[in-house]
């Protein structure tokens, strides 16, 4: 029987760049004032639990989220270049009303925003395949066992639709991911009649824990 494995999401804290409404993609901006609150309220929820890993994104904000977390549960972070944001080509950087999907302004724009993805953003396939990997290079390492992953909204949308192995779907159907908010999802064993290992969510942008204003 397949060991028990489950990984624990976290979102990247607020960042000044979120504040001001900019898309990031590989871009990057330090965590605010509420983003670091945030993850310190994380970092207080998640005290005391067990973990064998903590993995995060290489960017700056995730890195610098994953440090909160890592004194709280006691490990250091180990990056993973594959779970790096989505690569939103020339957009990033640009006021994120326009790469939404509500809206008139969006609407108007969505042909642009295409065409734009299309010339300089990464692949669709190619997304999937590098968070693919990256989930087999922490699923070969821990076939069993609890891990602590940071990263980003698209990245964790984009891992969901893989582990549900949902090819086709649209994979921004996963979510949402709230900053700092806790997710968890967990690998059963394999069943009896030979079927393969599946994941299940356990829980989704558990937000229990976020206040504003209050120190952890």
């Amino acid at each position: 029987m397949t060991p028990d494995l489950s990984m624990v999401l976290v979102r990247h804290g607020e960042t000044e760049w979120m504040e001001r409404g900019r898309l990031h993609g590989r871009l990057d901006s330090p965590l605010s004032a509420a983003g670091r609150l945030h993850a310190e309220q994380a970092a207080q929820r998640l005290r005391g639990e067990p973990f064998d890993a903590l993995y995060s994104s290489p960017l700056g904000r995730a890195l610098q989220t994953a440090a909160i977390l890592g004194e709280a549960v006691g490990l250091t972070p180990q990056p993973l270049d594959g779970l790096a944001e989505l690569d939103f080509g020339w957009m990033e950087g640009s006021p994120s009303f326009l790469w939404r999907d509500d809206g008139a302004a969006a609407g108007a724009f969505r042909p642009v925003r295409a065409l734009i993805h299309w010339l300089s953003a990464e692949r669709p396939g190619r997304f999937r395949d590098r968070v693919a990997r990256s989930l087999d290079e922490m699923t070969l390492r821990h076939p069993q066992g609890r891990l602590l992953v940071v990263a980003h909204y698209a990245v964790f949308s984009r891992l969901l639709d893989v582990m549900m192995d949902t090819p086709g779907a649209d994979w921004r159907r996963f979510g949402p991911w709230t900053a700092c908010a806790i997710s968890e999802v967990r690998r059963s064993p394999e069943h009896q009649d030979g079927r393969k290992p599946g994941w299940e969510i356990v829980r989704l942008n558990d937000v229990s824990h976020l206040r504003d204003g209050e120190s952890a």
